[in-house]
């Protein structure tokens, strides 16, 4: 909401809907993926292939987009519309590009750091954003802390990818699966950047 750079829901709108019910569904579907980022934890420490590990990553992705969805609807339905009906047109409007760029920027950092450090910090993330809808912050910041998991799921993506095609790509042309190999991996990849 304009004015709400915070999240601290100034205005008396109600930026992720006035229901309760809403907002648990919301939560509900954020506890989901925290379980599939559990769930990916096990995977890796259970040395399961990579592709399956990718897979569920680009599903986790695909669930934080459906999120994103459900709370831009709300945002501008609820925060926008109000701001430019109350002449706050120009700071509506500078907010939600800049939420929408936020939202689908791609980084392509170096990563330096482990799996198990990147689910740690979505996990914080999570937990920052499940206390952000539990306590109506703007809609703008939810969707601020789903595009910093997206990008530290890429991150996870690249570190996963790059093993895989070093190791196990490798391995298995080397052992003469070329063929089961290289229809995996692209399977996955068409998956991936959906």
């Amino acid at each position: 909401m304009a004015g709400d750079k915070m999240g601290d829901n100034t205005n008396g709108v109600l930026c992720l809907s006035n229901t309760d019910d809403f907002r648990k569904k919301l939560i509900s579907r954020i506890n989901r993926i925290a379980g599939q980022l559990r769930g990916i934890e096990r995977m890796i420490l259970n040395h399961v292939k990579c592709d399956e590990i990718l897979n569920q990553v680009s599903s986790v992705k695909s669930a934080l987009n459906g999120v994103a969805k459900v709370v831009l609807e709300a945002h501008l339905k609820n925060c926008v519309v109000h701001d430019i009906k109350a002449g706050l047109e120009e700071e509506a409007t500078s907010e939600l590009i800049l939420t929408l760029n936020t939202l689908i920027e791609k980084k392509g950092k170096k990563i330096n750091e482990s799996n198990n450090s990147i689910i740690r910090k979505i996990e914080q993330q999570i937990e920052t954003m499940r206390k952000s809808i539990e306590k109506d912050d703007c809609c703008s910041s939810v969707l601020r802390d789903i595009s910093i998991i997206k990008g530290e799921l890429d991150s996870m993506t690249r570190v996963i990818l790059e093993g895989h095609v070093k190791n196990c790509l490798v391995r298995d042309i080397k052992a003469g699966l070329e063929e089961k190999t290289i229809d995996d991996f692209l399977y996955t990849i068409n998956k991936m950047v959906k």
